[in-house]
């Protein structure tokens, strides 16, 4: 049996090696990371959030397809009692204004903006959509980008 090289320990290399597994052992996988500490790329700044809209126009149906896939495992897997997968109401909270600098998220993590600059559709939260937590003054505005269809956590 070949062995296979798998370079990064992303979400594409774990991904990847998951679904190898299926096909051939185990033991003839191996995972290389340059790595010197964990999560210190795209998937780790993520942090577990998935979204399945939030990216350039370009690259929407390969997030669409990300996003499905992970939903996907997570039912055929329990990925709920696994990996504590979840759908996720997403909300902006902006205090007293619009975006810092009114920066959008293209390149979010070399820009430090966020996505949510990216998503269209928004609309005023309804009553209990907001978590108690997140404390308000009058000005604050919070708005629903997601109803959970489209964002998640892992």
């Amino acid at each position: 049996m070949a062995h296979t090289v798998i370079l990064g320990t992303g979400v594409i290399g774990l991904s990847t090696a998951f679904y190898l597994r299926q096909h051939q052992p185990g033991t003839t996988i191996h995972l290389v990371d340059s790595a010197q500490e964990l999560f210190s790329s795209a998937s780790g700044y993520a942090g577990g959030f998935l979204a399945k809209d939030w990216f350039r126009p370009n690259l929407v149906p390969l997030a669409e397809l990300s996003f499905e896939e992970h939903k996907k495992l997570a039912e055929e897997e329990n990925g709920k009692e696994r990996w504590a997968y979840a759908k996720s109401v997403t909300v902006s909270y902006e205090p007293n204004g619009p975006l810092l600098g009114g920066k959008r998220g293209e390149d979010w993590l070399l820009e430090g903006t966020s996505r949510a600059g990216l998503v269209e559709a928004r609309r005023e939260h309804r009553d209990g959509e907001v978590p108690e937590w997140l404390r308000r003054v009058d000005g604050d505005s919070v708005n629903v980008i997601d109803d959970g269809s489209g964002t998640a956590i892992v």
